[in-house]
């Protein structure tokens, strides 16, 4: 950051990432979460999204990203319909995959949606729920501890 100036919304710093192609953003996460989730993926936890796709929405900027399980991988999700959604802004997501916000209080205030099979869509946040963050890489967490930092200046109200 320069002394200053505000410093940059986590909204303008993911921007670019609408502009990259779907299928390398998706690639790329699923990449990451399979590192992440390598335990739950090797028990069977993670099982249920086998062959289903799990789609995020993200707003302000724009992401539309779909993930699948197929043959006990994490990978980019296929074309059709999603059989569950998650959607909310991309602070609230970052203060959900950084573990700031409580997912329950983000879907009480309406910040976060969940459509589809809802049942499918707790089952993967209850999974998710029991995964340690500091699996993933160093540079990866510091990165999501920043633009945590960053979403709860921008809006320190969620709680």
């Amino acid at each position: 950051m320069v002394p200053g100036l505000p410093a940059p919304t986590p909204q303008q710093l993911l921007a670019p990432a609408q502009f990259l192609p779907t299928p390398l953003l998706e690639t790329l996460i699923a990449r990451l979460a399979r590192e992440l989730l390598a335990e739950a993926i090797a028990d069977g936890a993670l099982d249920l999204l086998e062959h289903r796709l799990l789609a995020v929405h993200v707003t302000e900027p724009t992401l539309r990203l779909r993930f699948t399980l197929d043959d006990g991988q994490l990978r980019r999700g296929h074309a059709g319909p999603a059989d569950v959604t998650i959607t909310g802004r991309a602070e609230d997501l970052i203060r959900l995959a950084a573990r700031r916000t409580d997912p329950d209080t983000l879907f009480f205030q309406r910040r976060l949606r969940l459509s589809g099979d809802t049942e499918l869509g707790l089952a993967v946040k209850n999974v998710l729920d029991t995964v340690a963050l500091d699996a993933l890489p160093r540079p990866i967490l510091s990165v999501l501890a920043h633009l945590a930092d960053l979403a709860e200046r921008q809006s320190p109200q969620v709680n």
